[in-house]
């Protein structure tokens, strides 16, 4: 990586235009495919998914999805690692877990449009296995494919590949599919806008909800209700993507899913032509504008029960989610589901909160006494997270789809455990951002605690930047009086809190903790994570004591220099990191966390490099070289050359001040040409995204090498707005779309034109997509005179 500030004595030089060569149709797409090729030989694509689980023999199987070598669809692999004492740098075998033989109707086409339209939002493009569970205790492992949901799972006579069997779901897609954690043989799952149980425990699948009529609506509006599947709103902008959840453990026999329950009648459908057909035929969406109703949320439960099966009569194939053909071993499906209950809240969630509009993270603390709730309004400058015993899920629910003799168990008061001590609905936390916007995270870790208080990992922008902090509330008792200042306040509501008995935090300073994923040692007291602290161009890995000292104790455990993607086991033994930066392709290593003077990583083979003898024939026009980090770790790094064959010079980092006296980064692919050369700038320029980093992004980058190999210089610049600079740096455009980030890609780009002398201004491009694609309009509209 380079990175050069202004005045770094780049040539400005004198003004050159060299003739641009005219290239026919031909010979441009010619050049695409080569090119794309050539990309593609040093562009592998990385493990994803990554689980882990302890076996009997003291080993840790690592399970992953990815293409096999000499493979195209993505399957499920996994490796075998003991832990060594010893460094050991050999590449690990992967082994299929999936019989390869199998067929799982990958290729017959046959994807929903909920599955295209789910893989769409969660940004995925794969084909095969695209998403798995592993159930930690029992090696089960389930898979959706091809809208069909299969199960595999490890026995004593039966080792890998496993053949995996085909689950009767009752039809429709299997959306988010979940083992219930207690017992993993049941399976839930959305389809046709409510919650199924899949066959395999029980004798025929089994509809928990209905919400949906049931039927496929010849209208969108004739059923705007759904669930277990979160609104489209949910989705984009939260990236939640599941809307039930199982309880993780339970001292009875009553099994329960916390729901979602989503009402979009009051949102606009707008009507487009297909792209599936081209016979003329209409899809239907609902979408929310600015200014219109969204999606109205309600949080439920549904309990039932299990009980053994009566014998099976000719009646049971003709009921609904019965299964088209007697189940060939009976003994397997021999239980039914009874009682089943739909439950609200005794308050609803608008009701104790009339503030509330998006219902953005949901989930079961481990102890499976409460669900915990992130609440966040319309303008998403207010979020409370919310714990709320599960007993205050007492009003019963009734479907009118619901057949009579569920409705009317439905009637039947739920059980209810009065030993228990009944507490409130209580607020944890409760956050604000006036000035700017809340960024709804997922780093929330609850830790042991007394009867009386909760203590849980939490992270905050209060600061300014995202930091961690060891929170402890106290829990209030249901019906205790109330105090003056709530009488004071005219709170009817039965919220109480946020009650903070302390809130120490665990890391601090002018740089920030990404939201995705923690891990915490609870017996070491050492809480792991990713971060920018040492650049805000690389994600490392840290380690923290949640025990003094603190904020500062902060341990960095990868090599500076590259940035990093990390996995890491729920006892923090092992971590896979994939590590890479602008010149150097990913590199996955598999690491044992090891203690001597604090936590360390010591390797324990690699995963995935990208050697230029790979079977199947993925070389490159380049070489390698061995080189030694600080850290005594052997990384394969790509030769200059392997770009430089292609007229591809490595990309560049460079960094100004502008004028507003913050740092900006930018990224730039010369041409290679010499004088100055036409230019595009592709900028998205909007929230939630950084263009700008340290990594290698190899193919999905293809369009600026493109540009670079036929004659044009890239750039892309991070301007404020862009994510993990901090509250600041991202609420500068906050009232001021369009404006201030035009400002500063223009700025950084004639600053790029007089530092680089290889930037002709007169031929300036640009190109964006989603929120890029709104500024490159407004560029064109309101910089005529650069673009």
């Amino acid at each position: 990586m380079e990175i050069r500030e202004a005045g770094d004595g780049a040539a400005s030089g004198e003004y050159v235009r060299v003739p641009s060569k005219k290239y026919s149709w031909a010979e441009v797409r010619q050049a695409v495919h080569d090119l794309r090729k050539e990309l593609s030989s040093l562009s592998t694509m990385l493990p994803i998914a990554i689980s882990f689980r302890k076996l009997s023999n003291g080993k840790t199987r690592i399970y992953f999805l990815r293409t096999p070598q000499n493979g195209w669809e993505i399957t499920l692999l996994y490796t075998d690692v003991t832990a060594t004492t010893q460094a050991n740098n050999t590449r690990l075998e992967w082994k299929p877990l999936i019989e390869s033989n199998v067929a799982l109707g990958v290729t017959s086409g046959k994807w929903s449009r909920e599955e295209q339209l789910l893989w769409e939002r969660q940004r995925v493009a794969a084909w095969g296995i695209a998403s798995y569970e592993l159930h930690q205790r029992t090696g089960r492992v389930l898979f959706p494919c091809a809208s069909s949901l299969f199960v595999a799972e490890e026995r004593p006579n039966q080792l890998p590949p496993l053949v995996p069997r085909s689950l009767n779901t009752g039809g429709g897609a299997p959306l988010t599919p979940a083992m219930c954690p207690r017992s993993p043989s049941l399976v839930a799952h959305a389809a046709r806008g409510d919650i199924w149980l899949a066959a395999g425990a029980l004798r025929r699948p089994t509809r928990l909800t209905y919400a949906c009529k049931g039927h496929e609506p010849e209208r969108l509006s004739d059923d705007p209700c759904q669930a277990g599947v979160p609104c489209y709103v949910t989705q984009e902008e939260f990236s939640r993507y599941t809307g039930f959840w199982w309880q993780p453990k339970s001292d009875d026999d009553v099994y329960r899913i916390v729901y979602e329950e989503v009402d979009e009648s009051d949102v606009k459908i707008f009507s487009f032509p297909s792209s599936q057909t081209s016979s003329g035929e209409i899809e239907e969406f609902r979408f929310p504008r600015a200014g219109t109703p969204n999606a109205r949320s309600t949080l439920k439960l549904v309990t039932f029960e299990l009980q053994k099966a009566s014998p099976t009569t000719v009646l049971d194939y003709y009921q609904e989610g019965s299964p088209d053909v007697a189940p060939s071993d009976p003994s397997n499906e021999s239980m039914e589901v009874i009682n089943i209950r739909w439950l609200e809240l005794r308050h609803s969630l608008k009701e104790v909160f009339p503030w509330f509009e998006y219902l953005a993270r949901v989930e079961w603390t481990p102890c499976g006494n409460y669900v915990w709730v992130q609440l966040l309004d319309r303008k998403q400058q207010r979020l409370e997270l919310v714990l709320i015993p599960v007993e205050e899920f007492s009003t019963r629910s009734v479907y009118d789809h619901a057949p009579h003799q569920l409705t009317s168990a439905a009637h039947a008061d739920p059980p209810r455990d009065r030993t228990k001590i009944e507490r409130n609905i209580q607020v944890l936390i409760s956050e604000t951002a006036p000035e700017s916007w809340v960024n709804v995270h997922d780093l929330l870790y609850f830790l042991p605690s007394a009867a009386d208080c909760v203590t849980f990992i939490w992270a905050s922008e209060e600061t300014g930047h995202m930091h961690l902090y060891l929170v402890t509330c106290g829990l209030e008792l249901a019906n205790k009086p109330a105090s003056v200042l709530e009488m004071l306040t005219d709170n009817d509501s039965n919220a109480s809190g946020p009650n903070i008995i302390s809130k120490e935090p665990i890391t601090a300073g002018d740089w920030e903790v990404l939201g995705r994923k923690i891990w915490v040692d609870e017996a070491r007291n050492l809480v792991y994570f990713v971060g920018l602290r040492e650049t805000p161009l690389e994600r490392h890995l840290y380690a923290a004591p949640l025990s003094p000292p603190r904020p500062h104790a902060v341990t960095l455990l990868t090599t500076v220099g590259h940035s990093c993607t990390v996995d890491i086991d729920e006892e923090c033994t092992t971590a896979v990191i994939t590590r890479s930066n602008v010149s150097t392709v990913p590199t996955t290593r598999v690491y044992r966390i090891v203690h001597d003077n604090g936590p360390r990583l010591h390797s324990q083979g690699i995963l995935m490099d990208h050697c230029a003898n790979e079977p199947g024939g993925r070389g490159f026009n380049g070489g390698w070289d061995r080189t030694v980090d600080d850290d005594g770790d052997v990384t394969l790094l790509v030769k200059e050359s392997c770009l430089r064959t292609l007229d591809i010079p490595p990309a560049q980092i460079l960094e100004t001040t502008l004028s507003c006296g913050l740092t900006a980064y930018c990224t730039l692919w010369r041409s290679g040409r010499a004088g100055r050369s036409p230019t595009v700038l592709h900028v998205y320029g909007g929230p939630e995204v950084q263009t700008v980093t340290n990594s290698y992004k190899g193919i999905r980058q293809l369009r600026m090498h493109m540009l670079a190999a036929r004659g044009f210089n890239v750039v892309s610049v991070d301007s404020r707005g862009s994510k993990h600079r901090g509250r600041a740096w991202e609420a500068a455009i906050k009232g001021k779309m369009g404006q201030v980030e035009l400002d500063d890609q223009v700025e950084v780009l004639q600053w790029l034109a007089k530092e680089t002398g290889c930037i002709d201004m007169e031929r300036v491009a640009i190109h964006g997509w989603s929120y890029g694609g709104y500024l490159s309009l407004l560029a064109l509209a309101t910089r005529p005179n650069i673009f």
